[in-house]
């Protein structure tokens, strides 16, 4: 408001050096024909046909006109037209308050001065101080960019104009919807107030709360606001947008949300580059991709979204530092490919899987999704699984390649082993007596698994098997060669999504009802969560019930 009354006022300060500067200049007129009138008390002076005013430098043509000598007004009629040294003004009708340099002109009003021109049916323009003001509906139209608004001021020495209401600017890239905005043809710059919406030509949008154009470097800068891309809406503190460069970029609490599949991407930072269609992503971001009835969560270094015209080529890659949890697994890499249009996920670099009491790593794993829930896991080349038995012993296979098969909740069901199998198996009597170790070398295997954990194990081709028992096992034959178990690597929720924080507060008992409480509503919610429910109702363990009681959380919060 403050900053409001301050332009009002100098505009009246304007107003009014220009009454002082010119009130004793009488017009000089001439016409084809000159008569007397009056109406009423006041006398006024007719002209008709090729009718001109002369004030200084001011020159008014028209039709006809009718002159008051003693306020010295004119009113003009007809093809009126100012012409003021650079700038001409034409209309249907005029009002000339010449003490003041007033010009009141309506109808079909063109106002020129070289490229700039300015149209409305309203326009009062004081001719001293160039200032001139539109009242309904105006168009300003200069060599780069058009402008139109409901109200407007324009400032014709600085080439300053001001728009107000329904404010719409037309740029060769982009069109931009505003209720406020200052523009300067000089400079070709923009800056707006309040809500922003801009529409770029190749489909880009961004919503935002004001901002600063250079439009003719196809430059903006906001203080807060939203981009639209083909595949993203992204949000964030700060937007900057070069669309000569076709660069845009978000600072500060960035979201990036898929219009496509239900993928958030979290961030400080976000780059977008238009041309060739990637957005990277930084400051420990994370991906969260909700499934229908699980959440998958991945943060990493970098994370980049490629765009592609072929489908099966946009992907999402990450970098360094990564790290995965889902209810059921979790895992760390340093590298990863998403495809999106198979739900496929490939890990490289010291790739590493967790399932339950089981631990996987290769050279590389690729995970396969079919409607959001996991069904393939497949590891290739030096393939390690590890998996704990009831007493805490660790059951090892080795081959060439295993691939994992999940059911419709994605609990693991079974792993294939292809090529150059090697396993060491401990044998129990229940779940209480180890009764020895089998050592097999077998280039087929197929482990089998319950509620995730391993049950038997199966060999075909050819096994060559060794029984061991407990009083001749030494601790250097229960391991493989290249065992390493790395449970302390693996990621909580909290690891991965870090505005989650374990509850200190809440005391075992209490983590167990609440467990109960959320597994009883994920039941009750649809059927085909029945056997999670059951799942969760029954896990003993309270470090895993933990870790469910965390993801389920999340998921009743996003499901609400």
């Amino acid at each position: 408001m403050r900053n409001t009354f301050l332009f009002w006022f100098a505009c009246f300060l304007l107003f009014s050096m220009g009454a002082v500067a010119q009130k004793k200049d009488k017009f000089r007129y001439k016409a084809d024909k000159l008569t007397n009138a009056r109406d009423g008390k006041v006398r006024f002076k007719k002209l008709l046909h090729n009718v001109v005013f002369t004030q200084k430098t001011t020159i008014v043509y028209c039709d006809s006109a009718y002159y008051y000598t003693r306020t010295n007004t004119m009113e003009a009629f007809g093809r009126v037209r100012i012409v003021d040294d650079s700038v001409t003004i034409t209309s249907k009708t005029l009002t000339y308050q010449g003490n003041e340099g007033m010009a009141l002109l309506r109808e079909d009003v063109v106002y020129r001065k070289g490229t700039k021109v300015l149209y409305t049916d309203i326009l009062d323009y004081n001719l001293v101080t160039e200032v001139g003001e539109f009242k309904e509906n105006g168009k300003l139209v200069d060599e780069r960019n058009t402008l139109t608004s409901v109200y407007g001021v324009y400032h014709s020495k600085s080439s300053q104009a001001f728009f107000f209401k329904d404010v719409l600017l037309v740029s060769p890239d982009f069109n931009l919807k505003s209720d406020t905005l200052e523009y300067s043809s000089i400079t070709k710059v923009a800056v707006t107030k309040g809500p922003t919406y801009i529409e770029n030509a190749d489909g880009t949008t961004v919503d935002a709360d004001g901002g600063r154009f250079r439009t003719a470097k196809d430059q903006t800068t906001f203080a807060e606001g939203t981009i639209e891309t083909r595949n993203y809406i992204v949000t964030g503190d700060e937007l900057f947008i070069d669309d000569q460069k076709k660069f845009y970029t978000a600072k500060g609490n960035v979201v990036m949300t898929s219009k496509k599949d239900d993928i958030l991407i979290f961030g400080d930072e976000a780059v977008y580059d238009k041309k060739a269609g990637i957005s990277k992503v930084y400051g420990r971001p994370l991906m969260k991709r909700i499934m229908r009835q699980d959440t998958f969560f991945m943060s990493s270094d970098t994370l980049v979204s490629i765009e592609n015209v072929d489908k099966d080529k946009e992907r999402i890659l990450a970098y360094y530092n990564i790290l995965m949890f889902k209810r059921n697994m979790q895992g760390k890499c340093d590298s990863v490919a998403y495809f999106l249009s198979d739900s496929t996920i490939h890990m490289y670099d010291d790739p590493i899987l967790w399932n339950k009491s089981s631990q996987m790593v290769s050279d590389s794993i690729d995970l396969k999704f079919e409607e959001d829930i996991l069904k393939q896991m497949t590891l290739r080349r030096r393939a390690f699984l590890i998996s704990i038995d009831t007493l805490g012993q660790h059951n090892q296979i080795k081959g060439r390649k295993m691939v994992g098969h999940f059911n419709e909740f994605g609990d693991m069901q079974k792993m294939d082993i292809n090529g150059n199998g090697e396993s060491h198996y401990f044998l129990l009597k229940g779940d209480s007596l180890m009764i020895g170790m089998n050592k097999i070398f077998c280039s087929a295997m197929t482990l089998r698994f319950e509620e995730n954990i391993m049950k038997n194990i199966s060999f075909y081709t050819q096994p060559e098997a060794k029984f061991i028992p407990p009083h001749e096992l030494e601790e250097d034959q229960m391991f493989l060669e290249d065992f390493d178990w790395r449970e302390d690597e693996r990621p909580e929720l909290y690891d991965v999504a870090t505005y989650y924080k374990q509850s200190n507060e809440d005391s075992p008992a209490d983590q167990e009802k609440i467990l109960k409480g959320r597994a009883k509503e994920l039941m009750e919610q649809n059927e085909d969560k029945i056997e999670m429910g059951k799942k969760m109702l029954k896990e003993a363990d309270k470090t895993e019930a933990l870790k469910q009681l965390n993801s389920t959380k999340d998921h009743l919060l996003i499901e609400r």
